[in-house]
């Protein structure tokens, strides 16, 4: 019976020491000159869609998804969000969280079709959590998936969703450089480095929707 106890408990340590490691080992996507607080983080066992969302698959077979570290740097201060109700049904590439600050928005799509268990409303009144803990407790929705398997292809994790931020990061130094140049000596680094934090937040309204449409929409020929 000892034994038994013993072994129930060494098992109950590995159990906790896999999660934390699971949690405390993100990949970081940057180079190397740019600062900590540039980075932008992937931790591991979560895949990313194309459209700066994440998934993560639970063990009842569900998918819980929210918004990357990416995003949320980079648009600045959230004032509120809008979000999906629970219970719809949803498409890959449907509007489940509307970001508004100041007047403009960004719409976070679906990155799989579904049905939507659970919305995380404590957003509504804490919108700042998409910020301070955009994997964990700035979830968006649970969604129970509906063609998972196809879906989840067009996804990356691990260092391939770290080698596909970093072409990101590019594509969208030279989408705020082309339409912001006054914002773009501030937000980017002369090494070409990572995007300053809030780089859209004196961005004007017209500059949110060209990058909404190019970094967040699901276009014609995705859908």
């Amino acid at each position: 019976m000892v034994a038994l106890f013993v072994i129930a408990t060494f098992l109950a340590f590995l159990a906790i020491d896999y999660l934390l490691q699971r949690r405390a080992k993100p990949v970081e996507a940057a180079t190397r000159a740019a600062p900590r607080a540039e980075r932008f983080v992937i931790p591991r066992g979560y895949f990313f869609s194309p459209k700066h969302v994440w998934l993560e698959i639970l063990g009842s077979g569900n998918a819980r998804v929210g918004l990357d570290d990416f995003i949320q740097k980079i648009v600045g201060t959230i004032d509120s969000v809008r979000l999906v109700p629970e219970r719809v049904a949803v498409k890959r590439g449907d509007s489940i969280l509307t970001i508004l600050q100041n007047g403009r928005e960004l719409s976070i799509t679906a990155p799989i079709s579904g049905k939507v268990l659970a919305v995380n409303d404590v957003l509504v009144n804490s919108p700042e959590l998409l910020k301070q803990d955009p994997y964990l407790s700035g979830w968006i929705a649970t969604i129970q998936p509906e063609n998972l398997s196809a879906e989840v292809k067009t996804m990356s994790v691990a260092e391939e969703a770290a080698a596909w931020l970093r072409k990101e990061v590019a594509r969208f130094r030279d989408f705020i450089s082309i339409r912001t140049p006054q914002l773009a000596t501030g937000v980017t680094m002369l090494d070409g480095g990572t995007p300053m934090l809030g780089a859209l937040q004196g961005a004007e309204p017209n500059v949110w929707k060209d990058f909404e449409r190019e970094f967040l929409l699901e276009t014609a020929e995705q859908g």
